[in-house]
């Protein structure tokens, strides 16, 4: 009888971590494993798709409109995406110099640059918060150009300016002295419609409408009221006009 001799079979792995794992099993653990933000906010937007940043982000389109408005952007600034989205940014940001010279506006120097291909330089800019409030950011800009001459601009904000930088406020008097400051005299009737509405809890937006005006002016007397009366935001504003006999 002839005898065959089989070859004794190699050792296999014993323990898991021995085992090869399959590549599909591989891919699945992958997706399971928790990705760490560090607080990055991430937006959608339709023309650049999924965006994610640990600064304050917004995203503009060729005619200012804002398209995409993170959840930082909201935390710096108080707006919420649904009271920005589709508005001009220069209307939302009112952007100006430490010095107070205007930045934003219609065909800011950053979107005709962006219609050239061509970037802006990292600047630092005070906007207006929410509640009427100064804020100082440091904005870095990043234009994505597309088909048929379209473009989106990407706005990256970060807390900026110490508070040496901004403008000193005036000194404070008494009383008596307030009522006879140049302050008061320089304000103008609309200013002064603006204040008042403002101390009965109107929002800026409501302000425009009860004056049919356009929120854009209606934010630029607010500002203009605070400037005149060295306040820091719009109760204080409202606190200064009520020492004035104003409101």
């Amino acid at each position: 009888m002839t005898s065959v001799r089989v070859p004794p079979a190699e050792p296999g792995p014993t323990t898991p971590a021995e085992r090869p794992e399959h590549p599909a099993a591989s891919r699945t653990r992958a997706r399971a494993r928790p990705i760490e933000t560090h607080d990055t906010a991430i937006v959608d937007e339709t023309w650049l798709g999924r965006i994610a940043a640990t600064d304050g982000l917004f995203v503009t389109d060729e005619r200012q409109r804002i398209q995409a408005w993170s959840s930082v952007a909201q935390r710096m600034l108080g707006y919420a995406p649904e009271e920005v989205v589709g508005k001009p940014c220069y209307r939302v940001m009112m952007g100006r110099e430490v010095a107070g010279h205007p930045v934003c506006g219609p065909n800011c120097p950053v979107t005709r640059n962006a219609r050239r291909g061509r970037g802006t330089a990292a600047y630092e800019v005070i906007v207006q918060a929410r509640d009427g409030s100064p804020r100082c950011v440091q904005s870095s800009v990043l234009v994505l150009e597309g088909q048929r001459r379209g473009f989106r601009v990407i706005h990256l904000l970060r807390e900026a300016c110490p508070a040496a930088l901004l403008p000193p406020r005036p000194a404070r008097q008494t009383a008596v002295q307030d009522d006879a400051s140049p302050l008061v005299e320089s304000l103008t009737r609309r200013e002064i419609e603006v204040l008042r509405l403002t101390a009965q809890g109107l929002t800026v937006d409501e302000i425009a409408e009860r004056l049919s005006i356009s929120a854009f002016t209606a934010r630029n007397h607010n500002a203009s009221v605070q400037r005149k009366l060295g306040a820091r935001n719009r109760l204080d504003m409202v606190l200064q006009g009520m020492r004035r006999g104003l409101v």
